[in-house]
């Protein structure tokens, strides 16, 4: 493992050099073991990796191995039996993958990614959710970035299906990275799991977004586009997918508006289009007649008689935690921390996100939330 971590830290993460290394049989131990001139003569290496390779200690990968025993942290390498093949048929596959949570089979399940901008339309916050919760029903393993938006949507969606949500990293998991959402990631890490090619304690930069986005394609066997403008990131999430054989889905929009053009222009480019999880079904239930259970997706909830007789709503979709934080509303206006509902930050940032959903309430700036009227 030492040799692995050593090597992807002097090479960095989204190499193909790593690639080339493994077509010529050569392992990261043998190359630990050759000289500076019996490495420059491979002709393999840029002259930037050849110095990083020169200066970089193989104390620096022990380290980080007790860092990851101390922290619980999974370590996965190209060669052990649970890296996903998936994975290795990408030109830049990551050397090491950490792990926190039950690392799914990804080869022998249904995967799909669900991308989208932090900006996302009120349109676009119900379709990721609804995609991540009907493809988590049906069996499939939902991906995404964790971000604020689109990510947080899809995720909690498969959450509250009480299927396996992924939620790629684009730094280490030591780092403090977007705490409105830390409470979805500890929820994740206990219900599916999190995922980086990042050392734990490896800051966010401009540059490993972008590098983290090949990931979230390429574990899946599509990625579906929930809204895009024309510059979002979602877009560079799809082009990988686009470069990986991978399949691309798009929720059509107004072709006038902001928030679709990238989105259309992928329709253009011969994307697929996407008008409801049934789409998905239909292109994967041959692959896998035994995963996904499309009866299951559309299945309604029991009708629950457990709500306080003076709640007028009554919505046979909602989860118990969500029906918790409902009989818990006492004021028009709210902010998380004011509610006594006995829920973890990670099941209550869930259940507020359901009621979202189902336009119960709605957020407002600051933290705050509202009694829908």
């Amino acid at each position: 493992m030492k040799y692995y971590i050593w090597l992807q830290l002097c090479l960095g993460q989204g190499s193909k050099t790593f690639l080339e290394l493994l077509e010529k049989g050569l392992s990261p131990e043998y190359i630990y073991s050759m000289n500076f001139s019996e490495r420059k003569q491979l002709g393999v290496f840029s002259k930037g990796e050849l110095e990083r390779i020169n200066k970089t200690p193989i104390e620096d990968a022990v380290k980080i191995i007790e860092q990851c025993n101390k922290n619980k942290i999974q370590l996965v390498k190209y060669d052990d039996a649970i890296y996903p093949e998936i994975l290795k048929n990408i030109n830049t596959p990551p050397m090491v993958l950490y792990v926190k949570g039950d690392f799914p089979d990804f080869d022998n399940t249904p995967v799909i990614s669900i991308v989208g901008p932090r900006k996302v339309s009120e349109f676009g916050k119900k379709a990721a959710y609804s995609l991540g919760y009907r493809l988590s029903k049906a069996g499939f393993i939902v991906v995404s970035g964790g971000a604020v938006g689109s990510d947080t949507y899809a995720h909690i969606g498969a959450l509250k299906a009480q299927g396996k949500t992924v939620l790629v990293m684009g730094c280490g998991f030591n780092v403090s990275y977007l705490e409105e959402n830390r409470a979805l990631r500890e929820h994740i890490e206990n219900n599916g799991c999190l995922i980086s090619e990042y050392p734990p304690d490896t800051p966010i930069t401009r540059y490993t977004f972008p590098v983290r986005n090949r990931l979230i394609s390429a574990l899946s066997l599509g990625t579906v586009v929930v809204e895009a403008g024309a510059r979002s990131g979602a877009l560079l999430t799809a082009n990988h997918a686009i470069e990986q054989g991978r399949d691309v889905f798009v929720i059509p929009g107004n072709p006038n508006a902001q928030e679709y053009k990238g989105s259309n222009a992928l329709l253009r480019d011969g994307a697929k289009p996407l008008l409801d999880a049934g789409d998905i079904f239909s292109e994967y239930i041959s692959l896998f007649p035994d995963k996904i259970d499309i009866e299951r997706a559309f299945k309604k909830e029991p009708k629950s008689e457990n709500l306080q007789k003076n709640k007028k709503i009554l919505n046979e979709t909602l989860s118990n935690e969500a029906k918790i934080v409902y009989n818990c509303l006492d004021t028009q206006k709210f902010y998380p921390d004011e509610l006594d509902t006995g829920l973890d930050s990670g099941k209550l940032l869930s259940a507020l996100t359901e009621l979202e959903m189902e336009f119960i309430i709605r957020a407002l700036p600051g933290g705050q939330y509202e009694i829908c009227k």
